[in-house]
């Protein structure tokens, strides 16, 4: 974990030091929702599914942030090499025993991450506005403790394990659309961003879980290099 936290480091170290050198650096917040698929294997020597026992509330809502960097590369294409924080997991786990008492944990789980775009921009007819595309990979860690899910103790722990241990690392594919307006040395926008999971989010073997997130940021970038 803490050879996690030193690249992401020297990651924003870079990246700002090539804004500073090329073209722009912004901060961007928001709010991002994410949806987790859930899909369970059979497992050896067992005919039962954990799923038939479990209520999973999949949509987690969260803050997210982000450090953006824009290097130019000529015709309004440009490279934006970025770092960012935001909660992915499930809202809730939910298992009913014998007795009908409901026994839940929520399982949700920090992360921040590295994302490079390659995007297009170009101006609304000479005007002050500004459109920006971008898509690219993105890769999440894990940071902080591990969720509550993942401690979860009781009696019936085996049914919230799998669901509630993530792995270190999720890769997914990320795209934006972006609208800014200059104002000043930069420009002041809102970007939509959505993300396609490409890895599988947890570490049971016979549990498998992708992730699909969608949602929003605002934030303005300050251009210290040419547009």
């Amino acid at each position: 974990m803490i050879r996690i936290r030193k690249l992401i480091f020297i990651a924003i170290a870079c990246a700002i030091s090539q804004a500073s050198a090329q073209n722009g650096i912004g901060l961007q917040a928001g709010f991002l929702g994410t949806f987790t698929s859930v899909a369970e294997y059979p497992r050896i020597g067992r005919l039962d599914h954990l799923l038939d026992s479990m209520n999973i509330y999949s949509n987690v809502g969260s803050l997210q942030v982000a450090i953006q960097t824009e290097i130019s590369l000529g015709k309004g294409i440009y490279l934006s090499p970025g770092f960012h924080y935001c909660q992915k997991g499930f809202a809730e786990v939910d298992f009913t025993d014998s007795t009908g008492y409901i026994w839940y944990t929520p399982a949700r789980q920090h992360y921040g991450g590295l994302s490079v775009l390659i995007g297009y921009r170009f101006a609304i007819r000479n005007s002050q506005f500004r459109i920006q595309i971008a898509t690219g990979p993105q890769i999440d860690f894990a940071i902080g403790a591990p969720n509550e899910g993942s401690l979860f103790s009781g009696p019936y722990s085996r049914f919230f394990m799998p669901f509630s241990r993530f792995n270190e690392v999720d890769v997914t594919w990320r795209a934006e659309f972006g609208v800014f307006y200059k104002l000043g040395p930069g420009a002041v926008g809102i970007k939509l961003n959505y993300q396609y999971g490409l890895s599988d989010v947890l570490e049971d073997p016979f549990v498998v879980a992708r992730s699909q997130s969608a949602g929003f940021t605002a934030g303005y970038t300050l251009y210290l290099g040419n547009k």
